[in-house]
C-alpha cells in the first residue's frame, strides 16, 4: 500500500499478483475503473490541503495516458503554485495539452500563464530578453506550431495590443519582436508609436527607420506610404544639406545604434547614400 493510499485510508486495487482470497473470482478492474480512482484520489488530497500529493497522482495518470481532467488540473496547480514551484510556462503547457482535446476554458487559462509568463517584472526585462523568452514559451508549449518565430512576435504583438493603457510597456514588446523577430507588424506599430511620441520620446527619425523596415518586411502598404510621406516631409521641408544632415544623423545611428535604433550597418548606409544623393543632385 502506497503512502497515499494509507494517508487516505483506501485499499489499492489488486494487483495481477495478488494473493488475496477470491482474487482470482473478482472481476479486474478496468482502466476507467483505475483512473477514476486514481483521479479521485488527487482530488481528495486536494480538499484535504495536500496538493504535492495531487500533483504526483497526475503526473502518474498522465504516465498512463493523456488524461484532459488531469492535465487541466495540474495546470492550474502549476500557474498557481500549489504543491509545486510556480510555473506559468509548465502550467501553459498542461493547459494546451488540454485545449488540444477539446477544452476551450483550458486555452483560455494557456493564454493567460502566457501573458504572466512574459510580462512578469516587465519593466526590468529588456526587449531581447522579451523576445527569446517568448520564443522559449513557444517551443516548448506550441510544439505543434511549424514556424514558432512568426508564432512568437505575434504573440507579442497582441500582448502589445493588450496592454495600450500602459504604452511604454506596449513599446517594449513591440521592439521585442520589431528587433529581434523582424516583425514587419511589430515594426510598423512601433513607428506609429515614435511618429506619436506614445509609450517613447518623439522621435521622426526613429519611425523613419522603422516604417522603412517594416516595408522590408512585408508590412501592408499603408506602411509603405507612411514611410513615403514622412520622408517627403523631410525633403519638402529641408535644404539639401539639412536633408543631408538629417539622413546621416539617422546613418550614424545605425551604425553606431541608439536607444531607439540598432545596429544596422546595411541601412546605415542606405540613409547616408540617400543624404548623399540629396547634395549630388544639388550641385547639378
Amino acid at each position: 500500500m502506497g503512502t497515499l493510499d494509507k494517508w487516505m485510508g483506501r485499499t489499492p486495487f489488486p494487483g495481477p499478483n495478488s494473493q488475496q482470497a477470491g482474487a482470482t473470482n473478482a472481476p479486474q478492474a478496468s482502466s476507467k475503473d483505475i483512473l477514476s480512482h486514481m483521479l479521485a484520489v488527487a482530488e481528495m488530497a486536494l480538499e484535504s490541503g495536500h496538493p504535492e500529493s495531487a500533483v504526483q497522482m497526475y503526473q502518474n495518470i498522465l504516465k498512463l495516458e493523456p488524461n484532459a481532467t488531469a492535465q487541466y488540473n495540474l495546470g492550474s496547480l502549476y500557474a498557481q503554485g500549489k504543491g509545486v514551484e510556480q510555473d506559468f510556462k509548465e502550467g501553459a503547457y498542461w493547459f494546451h495539452q488540454a485545449q488540444l482535446a477539446g477544452d476551450e476554458q483550458a486555452g483560455k487559462l494557456c493564454l493567460k500563464c502566457m501573458v504572466d509568463d512574459t510580462c512578469q517584472s516587465l519593466e526590468t526585462k529588456t526587449a531581447e530578453q522579451l523576445y527569446y523568452r517568448m520564443l522559449q514559451f513557444v517551443k516548448y508549449v506550441y510544439a505543434e506550431q511549424a514556424d514558432k518565430e512568426l508564432e512568437a512576435c505575434r504573440n507579442l504583438y497582441a500582448l502589445a495590443g493588450r496592454r495600450r493603457q500602459r504604452p511604454a510597456e506596449a513599446a517594449k514588446l513591440l521592439r521585442a519582436a520589431a528587433e529581434f523577430g523582424e516583425d514587419g507588424a511589430s515594426q510598423n506599430a512601433l513607428a506609429v508609436l515614435y511618429n506619436a511620441g506614445t509609450g517613447v520620446a518623439k522621435n521622426d527619425l526613429a519611425s523613419l527607420y522603422w516604417l522603412d523596415k517594416a516595408v522590408d518586411h512585408g508590412a501592408p502598404e499603408a506602411a509603405q506610404k507612411d514611410r513615403d510621406g514622412l520622408l517627403n516631409a523631410y525633403r519638402n521641408r529641408l535644404t539639401p544639406v539639412e536633408f543631408y544632415e538629417e539622413m546621416m544623423r539617422l546613418s550614424g545611428w545605425c551604425s553606431l545604434g541608439s536607444q531607439d535604433i540598432p545596429k544596422d550597418a546595411p541601412k546605415a548606409r542606405y540613409w547616408r547614400e540617400l543624404g548623399e544623393s540629396a547634395i549630388d543632385r544639388r550641385q547639378e
